[in-house]
C-alpha cells in the first residue's frame, strides 16, 4: 500500500502538545506546592530553589514546555486565520525568534543562578 502523503499531518504536532501539557501539568503544581510550602517568598528563597541542577533543569523543561505549546497553539490560529501565506510567514519568523529570545534569556537566567 503506498504511502498517502499528509495522512498523517498534524499527528506528531497534536503529540507534543500533549506531552507539553503533560510536562505542564505535573511541573505547575509541584512548583506550587513549593512556593505555598515556604514560609517567606524572598530573594534568597527562590535563589535556593534555583540553585540545584535537577531545579534548573526541571525549570527549563516547564519554559519549554510553555513555549512549544504557544507554538504550536499560535501555529494553528495562523493556518486558520491568517490566510496570506507571506503574512502568515512572517508571523512564524516574529514569534519564533520571539520564543528563542525567551528561551535563551530563561537560560541565561537559570544558570545565573548560583
Amino acid at each position: 500500500m503506498p504511502h498517502v502523503a499528509g495522512a498523517h499531518r498534524g499527528l506528531d504536532i497534536w503529540l507534543i502538545q500533549r506531552a507539553s501539557a503533560l510536562v505542564l501539568a505535573i511541573g505547575l503544581p509541584a512548583f506550587l506546592i513549593y512556593a505555598a510550602s515556604q514560609p517567606v517568598l524572598d530573594y534568597a528563597t527562590w535563589r535556593g530553589l534555583f540553585a540545584p541542577l535537577p531545579a534548573k533543569v526541571g525549570g527549563l523543561l516547564c519554559i519549554a514546555a510553555v513555549l512549544v505549546h504557544a507554538w504550536i497553539g499560535l501555529r494553528e490560529i495562523f493556518i486558520d486565520y491568517v490566510h496570506p501565506l507571506g503574512l502568515r510567514l512572517m508571523l512564524y519568523f516574529a514569534f519564533g525568534v520571539l520564543y528563542l529570545g525567551c528561551l535563551v534569556w530563561a537560560v541565561d537566567i537559570l544558570w545565573g543562578v548560583r
